[in-house]
């Protein structure tokens, strides 16, 4: 072993002769090495940092260079630690000495220091960023503000505040805030202190000011105090807007509330004097069309061809003002939301069959399809919204259907959440998209429903009816393919 550097020496080394052969090492080297160190070992196959600089050892033993060094090498540990080390590689007696310093301390002090001089740099520039944004945002800002000191000296104002009190920026600022908001109702010190007492409390109030031109200035303002650069000195922030066109709509709001409520008002009790005054005239009508019918024997007068058609039309016609005058009384008894459901157990599919039967005599050109899905026969339901739901949707599939044609009638039942789904499917003259909107209004008929009777308010009811239930009705149509309706009442 060749003794070339002195085991006293506070850096630890290895030896190499011209071949990086390692003839020498210090007991400690071992740590900076990533396989064992031996004698007669090429010491790139210890040391991989010596890959690659045969021709810069061959320079320092022959004397061109000096020496040659690696700064803060890395080495993972075992443990899981890191080492940092230098290497630097000198010419002793022709022999290659690499001496290794090991530089973990310095090192990660110099990484921590860069990282946070980093952090702070990237700090500043958010806060500048964050002050130009902060800046732009409150000149441009729509709403009126105003920072105040604890005693209410005006500090900043932005250009809202400037426009909104017909003042410039010099006049407001350094101004006590009461001088501005001359509202009895205002106090600056009673707010202060309100929102000193709670940090994160905010304040709401409106205030009212005349302005250069004797307006009357309605502000709402949110008010919250926001910390300075004095520990536990607060300004107290001013957040508001002109709220005196929404004050004055507002008003007249309320007026047309009042109005549409009176309205309302007069239009049911238009309809409920209407149906009463109606409804006992025409069941004398009724009456005296089936006096005349059992009489028509008697006498040789009544047995004219034209008697009975004279009979039978004004039957009709009472039925349908009959029939019209139940769809007023059952659309205002909604509409007063004194209707309640009464839930008793029904044979479901027995009552649309009852249904389909009926309808069946008064559109016996068009026939229905019944499709019952449902695993039990008996449903809790209201038979008489039921009805009017059924009677409802299946007529006017009917009516608006082509002679010949099937109308679908399908009752099937959702499991999540459990409900009835009634479907009501016809190929009828459709609905034009612009009116299926409407469709629910009382007295609203679609445009191209001219040439067949009704009165508008069959899916009125049938609306009505389903939010008794809390229940739900989509539409879906299509001009000349027909219409699909689908009723979901919960269970």
């Amino acid at each position: 072993m060749v003794d070339l550097i002195p085991v006293s020496n506070s850096q630890e080394y290895i030896v190499c002769d011209r071949n990086l052969t390692i003839v020498q090492f210090s007991e400690d080297a071992i740590k900076y090495v990533t396989q064992a160190v031996a004698l007669g070992q090429d010491i790139q196959f210890c040391l991989p940092e010596m890959i690659g600089l045969e021709a810069t050892c061959e320079e320092i033993l022959t004397g061109q260079s000096a020496s040659f060094a690696l700064e803060a090498i890395l080495r993972h540990q075992p443990d899981g630690g890191v080492l940092y080390f230098n290497l630097v590689i000198q010419e002793i007696e022709q022999y290659i000495v690499i001496f290794l310093e090991d530089v973990t301390k310095s090192t990660l002090l110099h990484q921590l220091s860069v990282q946070r001089l980093n952090e702070a740099e990237i700090t500043l520039n958010k806060l500048q960023r964050f002050e130009y944004c902060t800046n732009k945002i409150i000149a441009s800002m729509q709403d009126v503000l105003l920072i105040t000191s604890p005693s209410g000296i005006i500090e900043r104002v932005n250009k809202s505040t400037t426009e909104l009190f017909k003042q410039k920026q010099s006049s407001l600022i350094n101004r006590s805030i009461d001088e501005i908001i001359t509202d009895p109702s205002y106090n600056h010190q009673e707010i202060y202190a309100s929102l000193l007492n709670s940090e994160d409390a905010e304040s709401k109030l409106e205030v009212r000011f005349t302005s250069k031109k004797s307006q009357t200035i309605q502000i709402e303002f949110d008010c919250f105090i926001a910390p300075t650069e004095v520990k536990d000195f607060f300004n107290c922030v001013y957040i508001g807007r002109d709220i005196t066109a929404r004050k004055q709509a507002e008003a007249e709001i309320r007026k047309s509330l009042a109005r549409e409520k009176e309205l309302k008002e007069l239009k049911s009790g238009f309809i409920s004097m209407a149906s009463h005054e109606f409804r006992n005239p025409l069941s004398s009508i009724l009456l005296c069309v089936q006096n005349l019918r059992e009489n028509a024997a008697e006498t040789a007068e009544t047995n004219d061809v034209n008697r009975e058609f004279y009979l039978q039309s004004i039957q009709d016609a009472a039925l349908t003002m009959n029939s019209l005058l139940e769809d007023v009384l059952i659309l205002s008894k909604a509409e007063s939301e004194k209707q309640a459901l009464k839930l008793e157990p029904i044979e479901l599919r027995i009552f649309c069959a009852k249904i389909i039967q009926k309808l069946a005599a008064i559109y016996n050109d068009k026939t229905v399809y019944f499709d019952y899905q449902m695993t039990n026969d008996i449903a809790n339901l209201d038979s008489t919204t039921l009805s009017h739901i059924l009677n409802n949707l299946l007529s006017n599939a009917l009516k608006y259907s082509p002679s010949g044609t099937t109308v679908n009638l399908i009752i099937t039942e959702e499991i999540e959440p459990p409900a009835i789904k009634i479907t009501v499917s016809d190929r009828g003259i459709g609905i034009p998209p612009e009116s299926q909107k409407h469709l629910f209004e009382s007295f609203y008929r679609a445009g191209n429903t001219s040439s067949f009777p009704g009165t508008g308010l069959g899916l009125a009811i049938v609306k009505k009816s389903v939010d008794l239930y809390q229940g739900s009705i989509t539409v879906d149509s299509e001009i000349g393919q027909g219409t699909n309706i689908i009723v979901l009442l919960p269970m």
